[in-house]
């Protein structure tokens, strides 16, 4: 009997240290537990993990690694599992030995005897930090492609609103070439992954259209300049609004016709010449519309640039001076003759409204849209500290905001703002602007592309508000 009695103990010996080998191995942190929860063994891999031991981590002294922001939800959904015998699943951060807080996914099962009663809970935390943050990843490449498509839907729906013509089909050639400009632009950027796009590049698919090569009369020089994205999409439209005035009235009108392009890079600065010649004009071209407007506020929302314009009987002369860098001023003033004024209300009976918006086609259309409803636009300002300047002379009643202007959250301007008693309405591409501090929460919020039901609704709205306030 005592022989028989030995080889138990060695087979119970034996079985354990098979436990503990497979418990080691596994790459999860292993954990078991009395019928009440109350933690009384864990693996290897949970003390190399931790740094703990078992005298701090048993019972419920697990509590301590886990991140104060998740360990009361933690707690609450285990206990309900250790009351009811269901099985628990959650995901929760753990803090390691290091101090650094990794992702897991934890699970645990109730162990039952054959009458069904609970003996003990086996549970495992599994490592998903590099799942969650690839998860991460998605999502926000998601968010921001939705982003990037819902602001290129409002610049396209500001060009097919803002564009005027004489008739049907000199409308949809006028809408179609801006779309087209706006796409090449596109395509040039997404094939840098939205790093920048080449100047020369930009410039020669935009003349393309309207240029026959076998006749060599466009030259292109200046050296190699890659263009920040939102200063690339505005320059396409720029050089489409140029080469089109030249396929109409201009050098690429005639065979006979030359375009001559050149530029070069001072001070941060791109100063771009673009000449014709060669022809020979019997009317000088009208210096209104809404493409001479287009062009003179593109150029004013490339912070401080300058066009300047001369029509002469060989074709257009034109200078532009664009800023490549807002935080790096050039130290030169805009001409006071190039800024053109905000687009007039119908009315002064409604209060005022600021614009805040850094696309420059989604900002006019923003103004010609409020002032047709007879509010009194101030701005578009295309930048916060543009905004900023403005409401020192002008205070609003009510500010319309990008929710992310030029990649600078608004929301210290508007809650400046709001103390000042500006009633805030945000216009976003985003589904829903993350993160609004407390005192911005019951803001309206307006998506883009915009409607006008919903953006005039928004605004009535804030104005509701100003009167109650009154």
């Amino acid at each position: 009997m005592p022989h028989r009695f030995e080889a138990l103990r060695r087979d119970a010996a034996s079985m354990e240290a098979a436990f503990h080998t497979m418990a080691n191995s596994i790459p999860q942190l292993a954990w078991m537990a009395e019928p009440d929860g109350s933690i009384f063994w864990y693996n290897q891999r949970w003390y190399d993990y931790t740094g703990t031991r078992l005298e701090e981590m048993k019972g419920w002294g697990w509590k301590a690694v886990h991140h104060p922001d998740h360990v009361d939800r933690v707690v609450e959904k285990i206990t309900h599992a250790f009351t009811t015998g269901e099985p628990w699943e959650d995901l929760f951060p753990l803090r390691s030995h290091t101090g650094e807080y990794r992702w897991f996914l934890s699970r645990a099962l109730p162990i039952r005897d054959e009458s069904g009663a609970i003996q003990r809970w086996f549970g495992t935390n599994t490592d998903v930090t590099e799942q969650k943050k690839s998860e991460e990843r998605q999502t926000l490449l998601m968010r921001e492609i939705d982003h990037r498509a819902k602001n290129a839907l409002a610049v396209a729906q500001a060009v097919v609103s803002l564009t005027k013509a004489d008739n049907v089909e000199a409308y949809k050639a006028s809408v179609e070439g801006r779309i087209a400009s706006l796409a090449r632009a596109h395509s040039l950027l997404a094939a840098s992954r939205w790093d920048g796009a080449d100047l020369k590049r930009l410039i020669s698919d935009e003349i393309a259209p309207y240029d026959d090569r076998t006749l060599r009369r466009v030259t292109l020089s200046g050296p190699s300049i890659i263009l920040e994205p939102s200063t690339a999409q505005s320059l396409a439209l720029i050089v489409h609004e140029l080469s089109t005035n030249a396929a109409k009235y201009g050098a690429l009108s005639s065979p006979d016709g030359r375009l001559d392009v050149t530029w070069e890079l001072k001070q941060g600065e791109i100063q771009l010449l673009w000449q014709e010649s060669g022809i020979e004009l019997l009317a000088l071209p009208s210096q209104s519309g809404f493409g001479t407007t287009l062009l003179d506020r593109l150029i004013r929302e490339f912070a401080e640039g300058e066009l300047h314009r001369e029509w002469t009987r060989e074709g257009l002369k034109a200078k532009i001076f664009i800023r490549t860098n807002r935080d790096h001023p050039s130290g030169r003033k805009p001409d006071p003759s190039l800024i053109q004024p905000a687009a007039e209300s119908h009315s002064t009976n409604l209060p005022s409204v600021l614009i805040v918006e850094d696309e420059v086609l989604t900002a006019m259309d923003l103004e010609f849209r409020i002032a047709e409803a007879g509010y009194r636009v101030i701005g578009p300002a295309g930048t916060v500290e543009e905004a900023r300047e403005l409401v020192e002379s002008d205070m609003p009643k009510i500010a319309l905001l990008d929710g992310n202007v030029g990649g600078v959250k608004s929301f210290d301007l508007a809650m400046g703002l709001r103390v000042a008693g500006v009633e805030i309405v945000f216009c976003t591409g985003y589904e829903e602007l993350e993160n609004l501090p407390d005192g911005l929460g019951d803001c309206a919020v307006v998506s883009k592309p915009f409607r006008d039901e919903v953006l005039l609704d928004a605004l009535r709205q804030a104005r509701e508000k100003l009167e109650e306030i009154q």
